[in-house]
């Protein structure tokens, strides 16, 4: 079959050369065509869940909202891991199934199980969060201004912005950080209260009532009908004020005089910063399987539409762009891939030193690669670092199979030419072909084979890792293709009826007189070529062991993501205040574009903290990213001088990462599990001091699942029965008093705003105030909080944190100046020796975890790699001999690439790993064709 297609396509030259040249153009077509992103979508399936109840305690978060949707949602089909977290007025939970599940039946799935869970009245119906690329933000702007107050922002970016953001094809969620939400506040005076004789719920009630519409029904004559509306919503503030709570002896109490009735800021939970000034955050999140670059752009065109109708002292600065790191690691690869091309072209040109034959070899290169990338796109994959590093690889390979076919069509008809009787010119080509087509075909499949241990790696690493495989592989595939195909056919045109030289080059001639000695030198000393080989070996394999394993090698990305936490209960303004020092202390240090901050929590980010938590986004600069080591050092420093301030500095590609690998934004998670919070704490602590001292470890802390003060109010059952009160009354009241309640909203040009009744902040803000706070009684009567309730102060876990189904709390670190997988050996040996409670343990997660399992997995499958290679070697030679002296390269392939490594930084990743299976790759092919030219010159070896 395969002589077959041979000779085909050299009967049929020309035919194969204008479809060999269709294919290529249709290739260009389609990687045009093709999603582009920084990695292969590497996130497992996952579904994210929020409930908010504002104000209530993480305990009661815990109890009566996680953990009934913990018992729901555990259980369904594929859900392999279960997150949550219990913050004060919100419950976050994160199901990550399987591999293989579909992201929307899992949706669907968490969705049904929803519906038979029960939540207490007046909490909020679960939101599931859309559907997130795994690397989320695509884009991030901040709206600053000089003089529109940051209400006005806020609601021209929550409102005109936010929509039009969300309608770009392409993005999943945008959400804010920052500014002051507008509101219709009704703040109550006790006082007044107590001067009108009117309760705090009459003026709940009053407020209710006084924004609504209603239906009317429909006034019908025999011809026609007319809708009926009864307009009664607010169209002003001075509506709201005038609006009556009830009429004592016949004169109207109005809102305004108990209360005072104005638009003003919500309570804000979260903040956002940027160079230094008060700025509305909005980050845009795409959907997992669009184009990166086409979504950005989409949203800088949006943007700019936008940009003309906004006030003019409001500014605009992108603050993150991913798709400036992806341009920047695709160009990083594509000048590899570039340089590839230009390197085995030289080598060509001045070897062969014969246009003809430079076409023949380098016209397989671009047609192998891409019509490897049309097959890619087939099987639903896009371009990315990965499978352009696939290519990279490839390169040397693709160019191999054509270079043996038409260096030995090249050999053969120079031969013919000088022959006493030549044979016809195309016969030779075939002839030629044929020659060599089993060795060839030989070798791709051993390629395959030893390409295979890739495609068995699991989790995260196999999902990076596979579409480099499948472009790396596929090429190859394709390289054989056109060495049946598209070479004889040019050898065809280009070579048979061609004069060719009957000498050497020039090059080959002076290669010769090197490589002679050297040969005839191995020949003589057998013994000392092999001593050599295996002093080497045995060099290699005592260093390798030494040296240092990390799962990827750093990104050197210039968007830093930096968290800093404050011990829980520090307020916003103190989060606030520390990010100012930082941005203060680097606003001129060229090193850093710009500094912005997201403190707090903001309503759609799939990231729950509380007030005490801030993340700062740094850009570096050009100038920077020179030097990007010191760079982080010195940001590192800067955050060394806030007191009382856990840190987290680190990339964000290798945030998300570890987010996805361990929950956890750190290369190492020390998780620890058990029932009771303060054991947990504890053992916390253990933890973190054992490794506190480690060499390598930066930026270690420990959860701050602390106990935090809270102002507690315990109601008498007893008392308020004697007044006739009942405890829901109370809490009512105390909800809507101290908390704030949203009774309404406020309908304003197609954009609702909420209508909340309130006390106003001087009868909120200390302890006595609070227990002086007026209760009406069923009898008129009105008595202080402190008769019915005692107020005092307690404590309370800030968050409780929760995996798969059971408490836990982490010790999370970077590494910095060493190698992951020693750290991590220390760490384990120092957690070791701390002794745990019966019902506690401790789990190890991070990217150690990662290349642990890549390592075990791809050595495992090696072997049984290395077993089915000499399988195939034996049939492709049939002697033992040859196999054996084929397969003594792999283990010597490893001299090389270990020393190497040794000598540009000691550190071996997964990476590595991947780089060696390519090595071994090359030496079982070159070993094949050398043996079987051997064998084909000497005869059969025995």
């Amino acid at each position: 079959m395969l002589n077959s297609i041979v000779k085909w396509s050299i009967a049929q030259r020309w035919l194969i050369v204008i479809a060999s040249i269709l294919i290529s153009l249709w290739g260009l077509r389609v990687i045009t065509q093709m999603p582009l992103d920084v990695f292969p979508a590497f996130a497992p399936p996952q579904v994210e869940i929020q409930v908010q109840a504002s104000g209530l305690a993480p305990e009661e978060i815990e109890s009566l909202m996680t953990r009934p949707i913990e018992s729901a949602i555990n259980g369904t089909p594929g859900l392999e891991s279960l997150r949550s977290s219990s913050a004060i007025g919100i419950s976050a939970i994160k199901t990550v199934f399987r591999w293989d599940t579909d992201i929307y039946r899992a949706r669907q799935l968490v969705t049904e199980r929803l519906q038979g869970v029960k939540l207490p009245q007046g909490v909020e119906q679960p939101e599931i969060l859309p559907v997130n690329s795994p690397l989320g933000w695509a884009v991030k702007y901040a709206f600053s201004s000089q003089s529109t107050d940051m209400m006005e922002v806020w609601r021209i970016v929550n409102w005109d912005v936010k929509n039009r953001l969300l309608a770009v094809p392409g993005v999943s969620n945008v959400f804010l950080y920052g500014g002051d939400e507008r509101q219709y506040q009704v703040l109550v005076d006790p006082d007044q209260l107590k001067a009108y004789n009117v309760s705090l719920p009459e003026v709940t009630q009053a407020v209710q009532n006084a924004n609504v519409n209603v239906p009317g029904g429909f006034l019908i004559t025999p011809d026609q009908e007319t809708l009926i509306r009864g307009i009664g919503r607010i169209e002003s503030i001075d509506q709201l004020k005038r609006s009556v709570i009830k009429a004592t002896k016949g004169t109207p109490v109005l809102l305004e005089q108990v209360a005072e009735v104005k638009i003003g800021p919500g309570l804000r939970r979260g903040d956002g910063l940027f160079q230094g000034k008060r700025a509305v955050i909005l980050t845009v999140s795409k959907q997992p399987a669009a184009d990166t670059p086409t979504v950005v752009k989409a949203v800088e065109a949006a943007m700019e539409e936008i940009k003309p109708g906004l006030p003019q002292d409001v500014k605009v600065t992108k603050t993150f762009d991913q798709d400036l790191f992806i341009e920047a690691s695709i160009k990083n690869v594509e000048e590899a891939l570039r340089d590839g091309i230009i390197i085995v072209s030289a080598i060509l040109i001045i070897f062969l030193m014969n246009w003809r034959t430079v076409i023949i070899s380098l016209s397989a290169l671009p047609l192998s690669l891409l019509f490897g990338m049309i097959i890619l796109s087939w099987t639903g994959q896009g371009i990315n670092t990965m499978t352009l590093g696939g290519l990279v690889v490839a390169i040397g390979s693709v160019v191999d199979d054509a270079i043996v076919d038409m260096e030995n069509v090249y050999r053969r008809l120079r031969e013919n030419q000088i022959a006493g009787n030549p044979k016809n010119p195309l016969q030779v080509v075939f002839d030629g072909s044929v020659e060599v087509r089993v060795s060839v075909l030989f070798s791709t499949v051993i390629i395959a084979v030893v390409f295979a241990p890739i495609f068995v790696l699991s989790g995260v690493e196999g999902r990076i890792f596979t579409p480099m495989g499948m472009a790396y592989l596929l090429s190859i595939l394709a390289s054989t293709l056109v060495a049946l195909t598209l070479t004889p056919a040019l050898c065809a045109l280009l070579l048979a009826n061609q004069s060719l030289p009957s000498t050497e080059t020039w090059l080959e001639r002076k290669v010769h007189q090197f490589y002679r000695p050297a040969l005839k030198f191995s020949i003589r000393y057998p013994k000392v070529i092999l001593g050599v080989a295996i002093a080497g070996f045995i060099a290699s394999t005592i260093i390798l062991p030494g040296l240092g394993k990390v799962f990827l090698p750093e990104f050197q990305d210039r968007s830093l993501v930096n968290s800093m936490v404050f011990l829980p209960g520090e307020s916003l303004n103190a989060t606030n205040q520390a990010a100012l020092a930082v941005m203060d202390a680097l606003k001129s240090d060229r090193r850093f574009d710009f500094i912005a901050l997201r403190s707090g929590f903001a309503q759609g980010d799939p990231e729950v903290a509380g007030v005490n938590f801030g993340e700062l986004d740094v850009q570096i600069s050009e100038a920077g990213a020179k030097n990007r080591d010191k760079t982080v050092e010195i940001l590192r420093k800067e955050f060394e001088k806030l007191p009382g301030v856990a840190t987290n500095i680190g990339g964000f590609i290798s945030h998300r990462i570890d987010d996805i690998l361990s929950g956890v934004r750190s290369a190492i998670a020390v998780k620890i599990y058990g029932p009771e919070l303060e054991q947990l704490r504890t053992l916390g602590q253990q933890v973190q001091s054992a490794v506190s001292g480690i060499p390598g470890i930066v930026d270690l802390q420990l959860e701050p699942q602390i106990p935090v003060k809270q102002i507690q109010i315990q109601f008498d059952r007893d008392a308020a029965a004697r007044y006739g009160l009942t405890v829901g009354e109370l809490a009512e009241t105390i909800e809507t008093g101290l908390n704030g309640k949203a009774v309404s909203q406020v309908l304003e040009k197609q954009q609702t705003f909420n209508l909340v009744v309130w006390l106003q902040e001087r009868y909120r803000n200390n302890l006595d105030v609070i227990g002086n706070l007026l209760i009406d009684t069923p009898n008129g009567q009105k008595i202080p909080l402190s008769q019915v309730a005692k107020v005092d102060y307690g404590t309370g876990p800030s968050t409780i944190n929760r995996e798969n189904v059971s408490r836990l709390i982490v010790v999370s670190a970077n590494v910095s100046g060493k190698d992951l997988g020693s750290v991590i050996k220390d760490v384990r040996d120092r957690v070791k020796q701390i002794q745990l409670p019966g019902e506690s343990y401790v789990q190890f997660g991070g990217q150690f975890q990662a290349q642990e399992q890549a390592t075990q997995t791809l050595m495992i499958a090696g072997a049984i790699a290395f077993a089915v290679i000499s399988v195939l070697i034996y049939f492709a030679v049939k002697s033992i001999p040859a196999t054996i002296m084929i397969m003594i390269n792999l283990p010597l392939a490893l001299i090389g690439g270990v020393i190497s490594i040794a000598l540009s930084g000691g550190i071996i990743s997964v990476a590595s790993m991947v780089g060696f299976i390519t090595l071994f790759g090359v030496a079982t092919r070159n070993g094949l064709l050398l043996v079987d030219n051997y064998r084909t010159h000497l005869g059969s070896i025995k």
